[in-house]
């Protein structure tokens, strides 16, 4: 019989390859949209958090700033953002989506509607529940 400690272990490799089969069925789905899957997540950031700063989006994400500065200078090439100087601070640039860009994230949300749904109808309710409670439980404990 496996100890509580193997079946941690077990549940952290399943939550790893869970992690990994999203980010590759995102990937699958991103092209359509001419974004990479963070690109796309950061572009739904951006429209729920408007005039948000670069720092914010690294905090949210848990990415570097300097990958967070290469992803952002990119969707400005592409026209999805603009940064605007912030009104008490010069230093201070704040990020909002432009009209392609909140054109690009309804399309980006129907996609992730679409693939949450293929995923969604093959489980039922309660076994989400069961999953949500139990991932609250840990982190509530990691964050002691």
């Amino acid at each position: 019989m496996a100890s509580k400690k193997d079946k941690f272990e077990y549940m952290n490799r399943l939550l790893r390859t869970y992690m990994i089969n999203m980010h590759h069925f995102f990937t699958t789905l991103t092209p359509k949209l001419t974004l990479t899957p963070q690109q796309a997540r950061t572009l739904l950031y951006i429209k729920d958090h408007p005039g948000l700063i670069q720092r914010e989006l690294g905090d949210y994400f848990h990415i570097r700033n300097a990958s967070i500065t290469n992803m952002l200078k990119n969707l400005e090439r592409d026209g999805y953002i603009v940064r605007r100087n912030d009104n008490e601070s010069a230093r201070i640039k704040r990020i909002f989506l432009t009209k392609e860009g909140i054109e690009k994230t309804s399309q980006i949300k129907d996609v992730f509607d679409q693939a949450y749904q293929q995923i969604v109808e093959q489980l039922d309710e309660e076994t989400i529940d069961a999953v949500i409670k139990s991932m609250m439980n840990i982190n509530n404990e990691l964050k002691k």
